[in-house]
């Protein structure tokens, strides 16, 4: 069928994997590509992001808690791949701020973004330099940055080949970006073989969904280079059961990485991508 034209090959000939409420997540047909239709708007986007993030002072700690390895293993990840150097460190989509706050601890001049009031309120009320605006209206210098992260926020954005384009323009020339994004279509279709309802796409929040190989094509289209996906740590999502379920699979996907010597990356597992500017 025909729908809106798939934002990585520029196609619109799609085939229709799940629904969920009045949004079709489709897969392309010809970069395999797993897009939203149809694509919210910036405004729209504005807004839903307004209450996206966690206010209750308890789930905000338990979603610092939640994210904490993945943190940590970015920043070892960081810390190795710029040889030990430091510089302006940029997290796009910051939060309260949680990965900054460790950031700045290892020695990074930080600075943030994100859509969400309340949260950037709350990283600015704990000194650090955020604002609340999209990432086109800030006007940053070209070359601005040394680093820059985003971890869960590719898949948000309605064109995130127009969003790479701005970061590589302002990332320094050799300068790093690591992003993180989950890779949800597997398990949705595991599930959809067994019949469990599930929303797990979290639609109209995701807008893509990026696999291994999608996220190397859209980061090699825009410029980059010394593409590196791996897993980069798991997460401890609540309620419990969901925590055990993440570590499970989140360690198999080491495990599996460890012995097929960085190889093997397991479908339906989050994982982290570090990309180079020339």
């Amino acid at each position: 069928m025909i729908y809106a034209k798939c934002c990585l090959c520029g196609k619109g000939e799609a085939k229709s994997i799940k629904k969920e409420s009045s949004w079709n997540m489709l897969q392309c047909t010809a970069c395999s590509h797993v897009y939203l239709y149809p694509t919210p708007d910036e405004a729209f986007l504005k807004k839903h992001y307004q209450s996206y993030l966690p206010a209750n002072q308890k789930q905000i700690l338990r979603w610092k808690f939640m994210m904490s390895g993945v943190f940590v293993k970015s920043l070892a990840s960081l810390d190795k791949l710029y040889k030990h150097k430091r510089g302006k460190l940029f997290d796009i989509g910051c939060g309260h701020g949680f990965f900054l706050e460790m950031a700045k601890k290892e020695g990074w001049d930080v600075y943030g973004l994100d859509l969400c009031q309340q949260a950037t309120e709350y990283a600015k009320l704990r000194g650090f330099n955020v604002v609340n605006v999209s990432l086109f209206e800030k006007n940053y210098k070209d070359n601005e940055f040394d680093v820059i992260t985003m971890f869960y926020v590719l898949e948000h954005l309605p064109n995130p080949v127009k969003y790479l384009q701005e970061i590589y323009r302002i990332l320094k020339p050799g300068g790093l970006l690591l992003l993180r994004v989950p890779h949800t279509t597997p398990v949705v279709r595991i599930l959809k073989v067994l019949r469990i309802p599930n929303k797990l796409y979290d639609t109209p929040s995701h807008i893509s969904d990026f696999s291994p190989a999608t996220t190397k094509t859209i980061l090699r289209n825009q410029g980059f280079i010394n593409i590196h996906t791996f897993i980069g740590g798991t997460t401890y999502p609540w309620p419990f059961y969901k925590m055990c379920i993440s570590i499970f699979f989140g360690y198999l996907a080491d495990f599996l990485y460890f012995i097929s010597f960085k190889r093997y990356l397991l479908p339906g597992v989050s994982k982290s991508t570090v990309a180079q500017k020339s």
